[in-house]
């Protein structure tokens, strides 16, 4: 074990042969569930050879993840069948030898000798080599024939000496070639003939040759004495072959009706106009070019070699597809199996997709409160007002009020809301004073409340704006390039307002997943500071998972800002109790808080749309109600009765239809409106 560590193989020791021959009686009566994920495959081999009791030497190159499901027990000998199975899945085969098995690459298993003694019976996964014996054909004739269908890490050759052929595959692989190699194995008046078809289809055609020759073949191809008869046909679909088993007669009558019928067809392929009732033509034409595009590639390297049962390919998949918008129609031109297969696709693909209704709520509650308190005193003489105090957070200054006292006009211009007292003196000699007393508290509060809605489709993004367009200054210029002054100012018009953007995707089931992105922008106070225009925005983008008809919370905003200015005259403004003279001022508090709401509703046919109509327009009745009562009164429509919707579309949609009725109706959502 040393030496083969040393060159990078891996040892898995079973128990003693006393403790295998024990495990060996156990297993006759124990069974295993095995269930991994992404299990190391050495692990999994070591648990192997703890329920097989059997010995592996692992290649250094052996290396996978593994993945097994097991809801089944099985025995011993069926874990060591899964065994042969995972290995094969991932590319890794097993050679018994006498006291260990080898795990090796696939394609270098050929080369190694099985050892098939201490199996009862052989896996079907096992690889192994094997002689057969044929003893009419000829072996060399039969090589071409079969060697498609062996792996491609496999081996098939012919001995000439002795008529065998040397095969090495998967032991089920090779009971299906010795079953072909017995019924191909005719006497040795009969030969073998492969022809190739150019424009028929050899399934199709060994159907057709079954019921114009029942005698010589029967069913299935089978000629007198059934499988392994004196005639018959074999049909390689792969490689759109016939192999034809039989006397020269029957060949020759084979022969001349096969090149009868390997015509091109009067119509190459058939073509049609399907006609969709809820998919998009044109990407349901990508979807399935996409689809036959890979079909046509699968069938043209079908020839290449190497897959069990495969072969070359003739056959014409030639498929077109054409997406007529106008229409919304598919032009399909294709062979009528391929366009079976295309009708089978569109009709699944094609289906009322359902629709989804948004509907949101944006609330924000704000309160603010301002207070101020400021006194600024004033003097001059010549009527040259001089201020001694002036402070700018206060509003109007004092320099103001001595200007009003020089005018003489009475009146003070720019004093603002609030309590505002001023007072002053003008002299004989031309010296004038003043004084302004200025106290403000200002407090408010607002709620807004935005509720958009809309509806789109399952998986298609949406989107509804409501605001202004409004322009905002990016650039001026005062003076062109010649030197000249030709002022002009650029802008860019941006929306400012509600945005609501959403794509819905529904589940099975009631849950909706939605990728959202909404926005809520609005134009600030003005600000002297500022050069322009200033917005205040909000936004959220998220993901999330709601529901039908549930209320979600997408996020929140509370805010609370306190802001205190003062201005004052240095050291008299710090002296207790007088210092107010010479000082002003000012604290501001605001609060907010912003949520958003969010609820989507599931419209997956025509009645639930239906209600879904019949709600709104009930909201908007009630508020025509409202409106009406507000400005003429309760009796005004005390007799209003609600047209049906269809009025919204004729003009005046909520005009008075009738005076017979004494109460407003509201249409229930499962009712149909009245038509008046």
């Amino acid at each position: 074990m040393g030496a083969l560590l040393g060159v990078g193989a891996q040892v898995v020791a079973a128990p003693p042969a006393g403790d295998q021959n024990a495990a060996a009686n156990e297993s006759q009566e124990q069974t295993w569930k095995i269930n991994l994920k992404d299990a190391d495959i050495r692990a999994f081999i070591t648990q192997i050879a703890d329920i097989t009791g059997y010995s592996f030497v692992i290649n250094p190159r052996v290396k996978a993840k593994v993945t097994v499901i097991s809801n089944t027990p099985m025995n011993r000998e069926e874990v060591y069948e899964m065994f042969l199975s995972v290995l094969n899945v991932h590319g890794f085969s097993a050679i018994p030898g006498e006291d260990v098995i080898k795990i090796v690459l696939e394609n270098e298993a050929k080369q190694g000798a099985a050892n098939l003694d201490r199996f009862k019976k052989v896996p079907a996964d096992q690889l192994v080599t094997q002689v057969i014996e044929v003893k009419n054909a000829n072996a060399l004739e039969l090589v071409p024939i079969l060697r498609p269908m062996v792996a491609k890490y496999g081996h098939l050759a012919g001995v000439a000496a002795s008529n065998a052929l040397i095969i090495s595959d998967h032991v089920n692989n090779i009971n299906r070639i010795r079953s072909l190699v017995r019924e191909l194995d005719s006497p040795a008046d009969y030969k073998l003939e492969v022809i190739q078809l150019q424009e028929a289809w050899v399934g199709d055609l060994v159907k057709l040759l079954e019921q114009l020759a029942p005698t010589e073949l029967g069913k299935a191809g089978a000629g007198k004495g059934g499988p392994g008869g004196k005639f018959s046909v074999v049909a390689d679909e792969r490689s759109n072959r016939l192999i034809v088993k039989g006397d020269d007669v029957f060949r020759d009558k084979v022969r001349d009706l096969v090149a009868k019928l390997d015509q091109p067809a009067a119509v190459s392929g058939a073509t049609k106009v399907i006609n969709l009732r809820n998919a998009d033509a044109e990407k349901l034409a990508e979807l399935l070019k996409g689809i036959m595009g890979d079909i046509e590639k699968n069938v043209s390297k079908g020839g290449e070699g190497g897959a069990p049962g495969g072969g070359g390919g003739s056959q014409s998949t030639k498929v077109s597809i054409y997406a007529d918008e106008g229409l919304n129609a598919l032009v399909v031109r294709a062979e009528p199996s391929m366009m079976t297969e295309i009708e089978a696709i569109v009709e699944q693909l094609d289906v009322r997709r359902a629709q989804v209704l948004i509907e949101a709520a944006i609330v924000e509650i704000s309160d603010g409160l301002s207070r101020a308190l400021g006194v600024q005193l004033a003097a001059g003489a010549n009527n040259v007002p001089a201020a001694i105090t002036n402070f700018s957070n206060g509003g109007v200054s004092a320099a103001t009020v001595i200007g009003a006292i020089i005018s003489d006009t009475g009146t003070i211009p720019g004093v603002p809301d609030g309590a505002a007292i001023a007072f002053g003196e003008k002299k004989d000699d031309g010296k004038v004073w003043g004084a302004l007393i200025q106290a403000l508290a200002t407090s408010g509060q607002a709620k807004l409340l935005s509720t958009p809605s809309i509806i789109t489709m399952d998986n298609q993004e949406s989107e509804i704006v409501v605001g202004q367009n409004v322009p905002f200054r990016t650039g001026s210029t005062s003076t062109g390039t010649d030197g000249l002054s030709n002022p002009f100012t650029t802008i860019e018009r941006q929306d400012v307002g509600l945005t609501l953007r959403v794509t819905p995707s529904i589940s099975d089931g009631e849950l909706v997943r939605l990728e959202i992105e909404q926005e809520s922008s609005s134009i600030a106070p003005s600000n002297e500071a500022a050069s322009d225009i200033i917005t205040n925005k909000r936004e959220i983008k998220t993901s999330v998972l709601a529901d039908n008809l549930e209320t979600i919370v997408l996020g929140g905003l509370i805010s609370e800002n306190y802001r205190f200015s003062e201005a004052k005259v240095p050291l008299l403004g710090d002296i207790p109790l007088i210092g107010a003279l010479f000082r002003t001022t000012t604290r501001n508090k605001e609060k907010a808080n912003l949520m958003v709401f969010l609820r989507p509703t599931i419209l997956r046919n025509k009645g639930e749309a239906k209600t879904i109509v019949e709600d709104r327009y009930n909201r908007l009745w009630k508020l025509n109600l409202d409106l009406k009562a507000q400005t003429e009164g309760e009796e005004a429509v005390g007799e209003l009765v609600r047209p049906e919707v269809e009025s919204l579309f004729l003009g005046n949609p909520l005009e008075d239809r009738s005076k017979s009725k004494k109460d407003p109706v509201l249409i229930k959502p499962d009712q149909e409106p009245k038509v008046l």
